[in-house]
């Protein structure tokens, strides 16, 4: 009986790879904007509203649409597409990655980084996480917390229950695994950056690419395995 293959977890850390380079790619490229989420562009969006800056409000409220779009269309094609979702979500980073190393240094920081804005945000909904944990691969806040806090519940439950904590301690390797992951692809942007400049970007392709084929490694395996 052929045995299944399973590429969960480095599908996961690389994905997070691939997070902190685009978050990283977007800050020391383009004047320290964080494009793989909505927090810092909601608060300067809110200020630039209140000082009535009203073509920045409009620069920052197209980027909370194109991330609102992103999330929109993973919910939508999920529930026709399955499996093959994370092919096209892959394929759409490609061909983001690929145009963003292209766009001018001139251009508005805000709108050239709108195409990560968009595939961070499907990458977020359509890789979730894995191995029963679901954790973000686009940026890090919970993923600290959850790496603190399991760790905290094992030094807690070790002696007491140690079952209990051979479950938290599981958790906190996987969430501290993630972070590793994310800053690893971090270094990755910054030393790009520092060779490569705006064309740094083209180095995404490569952890990407290396998901593409584990996905199809694995699918090919279960396909085999069913007949």
């Amino acid at each position: 009986m052929k045995q299944e293959l399973h590429f969960d977890l480095p599908i996961h850390f690389l994905m997070a790879l691939c997070g902190g380079f685009l978050g990283a790619y977007a800050i020391f490229n383009r004047m320290a904007v964080f494009a793989n989420a909505q927090t810092a562009n909601l608060i300067e969006l809110i200020g630039d509203l209140v000082g009535r800056d009203f073509s920045e409000v409009l620069i920052r409220l197209g980027a909370f649409l194109i991330f609102s779009l992103g999330i929109v269309l993973s919910v939508c094609l999920e529930r026709r597409l399955h499996r093959t979702l994370k092919y096209l979500v892959l394929f759409i980073e490609l061909a983001a990655v690929f145009s963003v190393g292209f766009l001018p240094a001139g251009l508005h920081p805000i709108i050239a980084v709108y195409p990560i804005f968009f595939i961070a945000a499907l990458q977020w909904c359509v890789f979730p996480g894995a191995d029963g944990f679901t954790a973000a691969n686009v940026f890090s806040t919970n993923n600290v917390k959850q790496t603190v806090a399991s760790l905290t519940e094992y030094l807690i439950e070790r002696r007491q229950n140690p079952q209990e904590a051979a479950g938290k301690a599981k958790k906190a390797r996987f969430f501290g695994g993630t972070l590793l992951s994310f800053h690893s692809g971090v270094v990755c942007g910054y030393i790009g950056s520092l060779f490569l400049g705006l064309k740094s970007i083209w180095l995404c392709m490569i952890p990407l690419l290396s998901v593409l084929l584990l996905l199809f490694t694995e699918d090919r395996a279960r396909d085999g395995h069913l007949s």
